[in-house]
């Protein structure tokens, strides 16, 4: 059974549930990454001697809690005593808008493939949305771009001639055991856009396709634009088989050079395994999917780092500026604001802050190589700025529309307007 949280939102175990308290007593919660030194889990218990209070962090998914209860955490956020879904689908359309490395994208989601599965409805599964809409993003990027062109190999019959080697085995037995005998099985390259890769790309969209035919509304208001981006990109692999063998689609190689195929690929294959390889599976009404986070306080710093391209030109921000071993979110390096700047997925600061990220920001804008970056050469303060999400319906967003945080100098916060699902 599913115990649902939202984030940020506790749910308490008693002692009278005895059964579930007892295992929760010694549970130990999966890491689900290290970063900075710290390791982060995507939710905590708290064991007190009558009660397990399970309290749901920055992270949304679905994984084992103890015998077959699982937790599952929603993309809700509390605001005015109302509970609001974050829109996380249009804030991935957005990011993938932007000029953004495909590196940076690489670790939004975190699945655990070797993990038992577990069963769901269909319209509370977050997983399959997700992968639908950064497959899609990063194929409309390589369809911007061209397909790629390498040699790949054919295997064809011809009649009267020979191209390439003949293939002794299946030409006996497709050819001359059937008395064809002017008729000859060849093997041999040629050069295009029909190579594996492309196959892979090709089969991993219909499944898609297949997908978003027989739930119609399951991207919500987000709908059009997936239709938008299927529309646009089918054209492209008009010309390209989709046949593939098994065996090569569940171990297609990439190249390193093509960094929007090697995390198209990537992706591809985590929607192939998703649906078990088999295209009946995505009209199934309850689904079976396996463990996963997403990392919403990555999610959202990715969508500050759009937001701010659109003010700024890229040149002028520096993402994750590095110096004595220490990464910065932002540097901004403008004609009228030196600043460094820090997303920090916590809606805290709408009305109050945390004393553990100002030092910290604090202690970015001392490093040497940051007043080096912004040419400043005098001891004055630099600016600091904590960019935090709103939940308050705003397209505006300018830096001008900062706010000190009280009894700190040069030191501001400014919120950021997440898209919610109304």
């Amino acid at each position: 059974m599913p115990i649902l949280l939202s984030e940020h939102k506790d749910y308490i175990v008693n002692i009278e549930n005895n059964p579930l308290f007892e295992m929760l007593k010694t549970k130990s919660v999966r890491v689900f990454k290290t970063e900075r030194g710290q390791t982060i889990y995507p939710f905590s218990l708290e064991v007190n001697e009558n009660s397990v209070t399970l309290k749901a962090d920055y992270y949304i998914g679905i994984d084992w809690l103890a015998g077959q209860e699982f937790v599952y955490v929603e993309p809700k956020m509390n605001y005015q005593e109302q509970e609001l879904e974050i829109n996380f689908q249009k804030m991935l359309f957005d990011i993938y808008s932007a000029n953004i490395d495909p590196k940076y994208t690489q670790n939004l989601i975190k699945i655990y493939w070797e993990e038992p599965l577990i069963t769901i409805e269909q319209q509370k599964d977050r997983l399959t949305p997700f992968l639908i809409i950064q497959f899609l993003l990063l194929l409309k990027h390589i369809v911007r771009k061209g397909l790629k062109k390498s040699y790949y190999i054919v295997e064809k019959d011809f009649n009267n001639r020979i191209k390439g080697k003949i293939q002794l085995s299946k030409q006996l037995k497709q050819n001359i055991f059937k008395n064809k005998y002017t008729t000859h099985l060849c093997q041999y390259q040629e050069f295009g856009i029909d190579n594996l890769e492309n196959r892979f790309l090709k089969k991993v969209l219909q499944f898609v396709i297949s997908f978003k035919n027989t739930h119609p509304n399951y991207f919500a208001e987000n709908d059009r634009e997936i239709q938008q981006l299927i529309n646009h990109c089918i054209p492209y692999f008009e010309l390209i088989s989709d046949e593939i063998p098994y065996k090569t689609l569940k171990n297609i190689a990439t190249n390193p050079f093509f960094k929007e195929y090697e995390e198209a690929i990537r992706i591809g294959n985590h929607i192939l395994k998703r649906f078990s390889y088999n295209i009946t599976q995505t009209s199934q009404q309850k689904v079976a999917i396996p463990p996963f986070w997403i990392d919403m306080p990555k999610l959202f710093e990715l969508y500050v780092y759009k937001k701010l391209q659109e003010i700024f030109p890229k040149q002028e921000i520096f993402y994750h500026f590095t110096a004595d071993y220490t990464e910065l979110d932002f540097l901004l390096n403008s004609p009228k604001y030196k600043m460094v700047i820090d997303a920090k997925y916590k809606t805290i600061y709408k009305e109050g802050k945390v004393i553990d990220d100002i030092r910290q920001i604090s202690g970015y804008a001392r490093l040497k190589d940051v007043y080096k970056t912004l040419k400043i050469d005098d001891d004055r303060l630099i600016d600091c700025l904590i960019i935090y999400p709103s939940l308050v319906n705003s397209d505006n967003f300018s830096i001008e529309d900062k706010e000190e945080i009280s009894e700190y100098k040069n030191l501001y916060k400014l919120g950021v307007s997440l898209p919610l699902i109304i």
